[in-house]
C-alpha cells in the first residue's frame, strides 16, 4: 500500500526529531519537527497485523478486547434499569428489560457471525459501538410515549434496524 516510506519517516522523526526532505537536497534537506504528539490506532481485523518494532518501541501499547457477555449484561442492565425505573415507565414495560437485553445481544452476535467483512463489503464490521447505539436509542424513550410493552419491543426493533440495517448493502 506504499505506506512503508511514511512509517520510516515517522520513525525517523520520532527518533531524531527531524527528517530529510529529498526534494530540497541542494538547499538544507533537514526538516526539524518538534513539539508533536503521535497517537495511533490499529484495526485488529484488517490490514497488516505487525508493526515495525523500531517504530512500536516509541508507543505505549494498549489492547482492548470485546467484554464478555456477562459484563455486557451488567452494563446494559444498569443503563436500561436506571432509565426505566427513574423514567416512570409502567410495570409492563420495565418487566421486558431482561428480554430486550438478551434479544439485543443475541441479534448482535448473529449479525457479527452472518455479515463478515469482505473486500466488497469492507464496512461490515460490527462492534460494541453498534450495540451501544441500540441502547442509546432506547434510552431516549419517554414514559408517556412508551406506555405498553409492545411499544418498547417496536422501539427496540426500530433501533436495531436503524443501527444494523443502515450498514447493509441490500435488504
Amino acid at each position: 500500500y506504499m505506506t512503508q516510506s511514511a512509517i520510516a519517516l515517522l520513525r525517523q522523526q520520532m527518533e531524531y526529531g527531524h527528517i530529510y526532505d529529498m526534494t530540497t537536497l541542494a538547499q538544507n534537506p533537514v526538516k526539524s519537527i518538534s513539539k508533536t504528539q503521535v497517537v495511533a490506532c490499529m484495526n485488529p481485523t484488517a490490514g497488516s497485523f505487525e508493526i515495525n518494532p523500531r517504530l512500536q518501541r516509541w508507543f505505549v501499547t494498549f489492547a482492548i478486547g470485546m467484554p464478555s457477555r456477562s459484563s455486557l449484561n451488567v452494563i446494559y442492565d444498569t443503563f436500561l434499569n436506571g432509565h426505566l425505573t427513574k423514567g416512570g415507565f409502567v410495570e409492563e414495560v420495565t418487566s421486558l428489560k431482561d428480554n430486550i437485553i438478551k434479544a439485543a445481544m443475541n441479534l448482535h452476535k448473529e449479525v457479527m457471525e452472518k455479515f463478515r467483512k469482505t473486500a466488497a463489503n469492507f464496512h461490515y464490521e460490527f462492534n460494541i459501538r453498534h450495540l451501544a447505539n441500540v441502547f442509546q436509542g432506547l434510552r431516549v424513550a419517554q414514559a408517556e410515549q412508551i406506555n405498553a410493552g409492545e411499544k418498547l419491543v417496536h422501539l427496540w426493533l426500530h433501533e436495531s434496524e436503524r443501527v444494523y440495517g443502515d450498514r447493509l448493502v441490500s435488504p
